[in-house]
């Protein structure tokens, strides 16, 4: 996801940095507005993008993203999260279903854990999972919300994993989860697509287009 490097969700909605913008990007979609830092500040850019119902992204050109990424970051407290694109043996994928929208399963990364280690762990209490296969990193995505009066930037660790259809499914419903399921390529586009958040929907539209990605992490 390397066009998507210096991108945020807030408000479900897509902040992107980048230095060159083409026409045919995938981020060219109807209410995105582009910037440039030479004629708008970030600040105000920001300020617009939470007030504007209609605008559904903003891409922010300037002559370095990184330098703009990093004024964007120190606006907000850095939490981080891990979780898992989980496959089984038929090709299906697994879901939770949390206050009425599909999701991917996740959860914080705990002081003395590792990326990886927090993925499984979270995979496995959220869904019911005792057999995990861990592999590769995917990406890592961002997205904002607010806690206790703090501005949070939540970075997300997302993993290839592999389980099987046969374990018993027990939705963590501590956690708000109502529904754990398997669903195959057809469902996830016609049903989990059209009730998503946008940053699990980019990560599931770039996950889907690359086929057999799944390396095992055992060394």
């Amino acid at each position: 996801m390397e066009k998507l490097k210096y991108s945020a969700y807030i408000n479900d909605k897509l902040i992107c940095f980048t230095d060159i913008y083409s026409a045919k990007s995938e981020l060219d979609i109807p209410g995105v507005r582009i910037f440039s830092d030479a004629a708008h500040s970030l600040e105000d850019v920001l300020k617009e993008l939470h007030k504007r119902e209609d605008w559904t992204g903003v891409i922010y050109v300037c002559a370095s993203p990184k330098r703009a990424w990093d004024e964007f970051v120190a606006g907000y407290t850095i939490q981080e999260a891990a979780g898992g694109v989980v496959k089984n043996e038929c090709g299906e994928h697994l879901f939770i279903l949390r206050r009425g929208k599909w999701d991917l399963p996740k959860g914080k990364i705990d002081y003395d854990e590792s990326p990886a280690e927090a993925a499984i762990r979270e995979v496995k209490e959220e869904c019911g999972l005792e057999n995990l296969e861990l592999g590769s990193l995917i990406s890592i995505s961002f997205h904002t919300y607010s806690e206790k009066r703090k501005n949070i930037l939540k970075k997300t660790h997302w993993f290839h994993m592999k389980s099987s259809s046969d374990e018993n499914l027990i939705p963590q419903t501590e956690e708000d989860i109502e529904k754990v399921e398997w669903m195959n390529e057809e469902r996830i586009r016609s049903e989990v697509f059209q009730n998503t958040y946008s940053s699990i929907k980019n990560l599931l539209t770039y996950y889907l287009s690359q086929k057999d990605s799944f390396k095992s992490d055992k060394t």
